[in-house]
């Protein structure tokens, strides 16, 4: 699927960040980026998949610490989102998208689910399976697939796997990048 997206506009830097980190750090953000187009693709979710991978670009910067913390979504929203929003206008993203990049960086890091009918629930839950499925760089018990909303997600996790291992370690200076080489890799 085509998102019309200008792959090679999203760099991340490591001060970027405001907890530089190898757990939730660059290459975990473009994997999770990368989750978000599959999902998308697999459900035919254009416009929705195109927010989601806004979403998953700020999603984890705001991050103090690699624990469990369910407020670091809500600091990205509140000291990131505006510093692209312009990028995010750039590719094709209108205030109604933004407001849904919105609820789905802040709801991704806590607990509770949105409903179905919720204002951005699809935006969300795409997010939070890619953020999960992304879970297997930290072992055996780091994914839980009963905890994933789609079951496109559930038939990606081996990829998943393939795509940690294939990428962890690495140095990428761009999304193009790690896109190039991961279909390097197929």
């Amino acid at each position: 699927m085509d998102f019309e997206i200008d792959y090679a506009l999203f760099r991340l830097k490591k001060n970027y960040f405001d907890h530089q980190s190898t757990i939730h750090g660059i290459n975990h953000t473009y994997r999770v980026m990368y989750h978000v187009l599959q999902i998308a693709a697999a459900r035919g979710l254009k416009r929705e998949g195109a927010t989601a991978f806004c979403a998953a670009y700020i999603h984890d910067l705001a991050r103090l610490h690699d624990g469990y913390c369910d407020k670091h979504g809500a600091w990205a929203t509140e000291n990131k989102l505006g510093l692209y929003t312009n990028l995010f206008y750039q590719i094709g993203l209108n205030d109604e998208d933004l407001e849904e990049v919105e609820i789905a960086v802040t709801n991704h890091s806590i607990p509770k689910e949105l409903e179905k009918e919720d204002k951005g629930y699809t935006v969300t839950a795409i997010l939070k399976d890619a953020d999960a499925l992304d879970r297997i760089r930290l072992g055996e018990q780091g994914l839980d697939i009963r905890y994933l909303r789609f079951h496109e997600s559930k038939k990606m996790v081996s990829r998943a796997e393939d795509i940690f291992y294939a990428t962890d370690g690495k140095n990428f200076s761009g999304f193009t990048e790690i896109l190039q080489y991961i279909k390097d890799v197929e």
